[in-house]
């Protein structure tokens, strides 16, 4: 086979790869054990806003607000709870870093006590990106508190969307362990938890305020194909540059 024929063949396998799958969301009863045995497993990217804490202790993160595994921005909204309330200074216009136990939502991941919460507004928008480019298929997050004031939250990604109720509010507290298949290896992605006054409804609703946190980004390595293409590329590069030296 010579070098064009396997620059397409690798272009050909590359596009292949990253193409669209169907994209999954999973909801389960969390279960701190077993996801606290596999937290950390593998090559997946944890982010559980320790650091983060650790450094601008607790209160409201500008939109953008950047972490390993993307950055986070509110939804709208400006939350007058309870919530909002409780914290000095507090706008309940923006995401908030927390610890402790805020009306259920407290710290889930192992050895931690921060959180990201959302602060009574209507939600919260996270743009998954890992750091170099990074590929990842899945990632898997707690989600404590959601739908139980009222409200219904839906998760959604990738046109798929999950409503964390249908029917009765959920516990005060309750926690669920969220889990997003993508299907095949991607380098972006949209994901929102947003409140809203109706199942299927499209009105938003403040003041049912939810966290996230233990989050796990399962990255992949890049497949073969495209170390193929790459490697294709530079023998293209390498035997140009010496038939024009050859030339002059």
């Amino acid at each position: 086979m010579n070098l064009s024929r396997v620059l397409i063949a690798a272009s050909v396998s590359a596009c292949g790869a990253f193409s669209a799958h169907a994209l999954t969301i999973d909801v389960v009863e969390y279960s701190e054990a077993s996801y606290n045995s596999i937290y950390g497993s593998g090559s997946g990217i944890l982010e559980g806003f320790e650091t983060h804490g650790a450094t601008y202790g607790q209160g409201e993160v500008a939109n953008g607000f950047s972490t390993s595994v993307g950055t986070f921005s509110t939804l709208g909204g400006i939350g007058s709870g309870g919530t909002v309330s409780g914290l000095p200074g507090n706008s309940g216009s923006m995401l908030a870093l927390r610890e402790g136990n805020v009306f259920g939502r407290e710290n889930l991941s192992p050895n931690g006590s921060w959180f990201l919460d959302s602060n009574d507004t209507w939600g919260l928008s996270w743009d998954v990106a890992l750091a170099g480019g990074k590929a990842f298929d899945k990632l898997t997050f707690a989600l404590s508190d959601g739908s139980d004031a009222g409200g219904f939250l839906r998760i959604t990604a990738g046109g798929e969307s999950h409503e964390l109720r249908t029917d009765r509010r959920l516990s005060d507290g309750n926690v669920r362990l969220v889990t997003i298949n993508f299907g095949a290896p991607t380098k972006t992605a949209g994901i929102s938890l947003a409140n809203y006054t109706a199942l299927g409804g499209d009105v938003a609703r403040r003041n049912d305020g939810f966290s996230i946190d233990a989050i796990q980004v399962a990255a992949v390595p890049l497949p073969p194909s495209i170390l193929l293409l790459g490697g294709a590329l530079f023998s293209l590069g390498f035997v140009t540059h010496r038939r024009r030296k050859a030339a002059a």
